[in-house]
């Protein structure tokens, strides 16, 4: 494997996890009460159009030539190093207010 497809490889694992990441929190948001699930909906929808932007980046590295690849992947790396914090800063957050949400819950019964 050259060191684009290796790069190209690893940006795609990195993508797909995000994906998992996001569509378990969908799901956590599902036993969520109406409003907090529409908050943590919204949440979601940003953390999907962030992956969307990775995604696009990551089809505009895959497509670039031998010679374009070194540019792009400088701008690629800084723009994947940006999306990774903002998508763990939002998932983290999300996951905190639906964790806030479930001992709010507990409590009642406890």
């Amino acid at each position: 494997m050259s060191t684009k497809e290796e790069y190209l490889a690893k940006l795609k694992t990195r993508n797909d996890s995000w994906q998992v990441e996001i569509d378990e929190l969908q799901a956590k948001a599902s036993e969520a009460t109406d409003d907090i699930r529409a908050e943590i909906n919204e949440q979601i929808a940003n953390l999907r159009v962030k992956s969307a932007e990775g995604e696009s980046k990551f089809n505009e590295l895959a497509d670039a030539t031998e010679e374009a690849w070194e540019d792009l992947k400088v701008d690629a790396e800084a723009m994947f190093n940006n999306l990774v914090g903002e998508l763990q800063e939002e998932a983290q957050e999300t996951m905190a207010e639906a964790q806030g949400f479930f001992a709010k819950i507990k409590s009642f019964f406890s």
